[in-house]
């Protein structure tokens, strides 16, 4: 059986074209940042700040010792929704729903576009349409793809939500979070947002070729 020598192999295989490396998409334009928390709450930030996911687990993390346990997501829900329950009769009915919607996260409604996207108020077209089973709505700015965080937690459809709704609804998303049931989530933990991923792996532009300045004199 003939073999070849190392050297015959050796130049075979650098002849043989390189694995070509998945192209990246391009960045998109630095804009204000948006996190929608688990149970619907918006963060935001500047262009140039970190990703807001940090306010949010800053905040919901009690005694600050960068674990956020079960008890402390659950008493972050319970903020939220006395929030949302403007009325303070212990359920989140449409109205409520649509203050939601209207003034604390507009960004979320099913095709709606945030600053700094390009998309203005002009039609929607097929083309900007997301593909059956990408994020839509909040699930674009979340850790979990819910589109409405907050409709999602009405579990008897009957239009109102309840504390508890809400309530068994937090327990459902850290448990779907706690992936590997540690009892606490940490902020390194976390999987990135869409739009996180989206500017984090991506083709930065080329920087703008160095113009020459003359000098005086020359």
């Amino acid at each position: 059986m003939m073999r070849w020598s190392p050297l015959v192999l050796l130049a075979m295989a650098a002849a043989m074209p390189a694995a070509a490396k998945p192209k990246l998409p391009p960045c998109p334009p630095k804009g204000p940042q948006l996190f929608i928390a688990p149970m619907g709450e918006p963060f935001r930030a500047g262009p140039d700040d970190p990703y807001p996911v940090g306010l949010w687990f800053a905040k919901a993390d009690g005694d600050g010792d960068g674990r956020l346990t079960r008890a402390e997501f659950l008493a972050d829900a319970d903020r939220f929704f006395a929030v949302l329950d403007a009325d303070r009769d212990g359920e989140i009915i449409p109205d409520e729903v649509i203050r939601y919607e209207r003034d604390i996260a507009p960004e979320i409604r099913l095709y709606a576009r945030g600053p700094g996207t390009g998309m203005g108020n002009r039609k929607i077209k097929k083309k900007d349409i997301p593909a059956y089973g990408a994020p839509l709505g909040a699930g674009r700015w979340s850790l979990i793809n819910i589109p409405q965080p907050v409709i999602s937690a009405d579990e008897d459809f009957n239009r109102a939500i309840t504390l508890a709704e809400f309530r068994s609804a937090a327990q459902q998303r850290f448990t779907g979070l706690d992936t590997a049931n540690a009892g606490a989530l940490t902020l390194a933990g976390l999987p990135m947002t869409p739009a996180q991923a989206a500017a984090t792996n991506c083709m930065p532009a080329d920087p703008a070729p160095e113009v020459p300045v003359r000098g005086k004199g020359r």
